[in-house]
């Protein structure tokens, strides 16, 4: 089996088990879901700061960045991640609206990350026994969770920011199932242009629909606790799972 068909199945797994986890502890039984006075103002103050994180990642790709080489180099690229993402992590700061509003409520931080880096075992439980090109569970194991991936962790991080900053907004101006879709669709848009630059073939363009499903599947299950913190171990997890495979 692929990378991508096991990334698939290490998704639909974890948010199956988080579907039977999350009604028998208290952390998601209740989210808090932020409205906004004037929700398509606040969706164009998001998509302004969305543009503003794509010129900075072209400054950082023409150099324009703290030195990322050498022992300190998962340090100072963390930095150039924040600095690449600000505009829109700041937004809640900005406009006064509170973590709620980027999926980070306040409460039991560590026993809800706690969950996370579980649930992220699991996923990579099921990506090792799926992908027939990966090495040993233990292999995988040792090449993601490591202190020299703590950039990745960031940058992870930010762009889960990102998305619950923009689902949110979605949401405060369209009925929530559409405000997942549509996020969805921008997330496997977002990969066009590169993968055009990159001479994609068709099958892999054709491909984004599978990513689109996977997109709503994920979403629509971090919808129903409103919270960043469990679902970012997981993403972190997989993510690095396509650095094991080259290896």
């Amino acid at each position: 089996m692929s990378r991508t068909a096991a990334l698939a199945i290490a998704y639909a797994l974890v948010c199956a088990v988080w579907l039977l986890v999350a009604p028998r502890v208290p952390y998601w039984r209740s989210p808090h879901r932020p409205s906004f006075a004037h929700p398509w103002r606040e969706l164009g103050a998001a998509a302004l700061a969305l543009v503003l994180v794509l010129l900075f990642g072209q400054a950082y790709a023409r150099g324009i960045r703290l030195p990322n080489h050498g022992a300190w180099r998962p340090v100072a690229e963390s930095f150039n991640q924040l600095l690449i993402f600000s505009p829109i992590v700041l937004l809640p700061v900005v406009r006064r609206q509170g973590w709620a509003s980027a999926w980070l409520p306040r409460g039991a931080l560590l026993p809800r990350l706690g969950v996370g880096i579980a649930l992220s075992l699991v996923g990579l439980l099921a990506y090792a026994a799926a992908d027939a090109q990966a090495p040993s569970l233990a292999r995988v194991l040792v090449s993601v969770y490591t202190p020299a991936n703590a950039h990745i962790a960031v940058q992870v991080l930010l762009e889960d920011l990102t998305i619950a900053i923009l689902v949110v907004r979605l949401a405060g101006a369209m009925p929530p199932r559409w405000a997942i879709v549509a996020a969805a669709a921008l997330f496997a848009v977002g990969h066009v242009p590169t993968m055009l630059q990159e001479g994609a073939s068709l099958s892999a363009l054709l491909g984004l629909f599978r990513d689109f499903g996977l997109g709503v599947l994920v979403l629509g299950t971090a919808w129903r606790g409103a919270d960043i913190l469990w679902i970012w171990p997981v993403h972190t997890a997989l993510d690095l799972t396509q650095f094991v495979s080259a290896a």
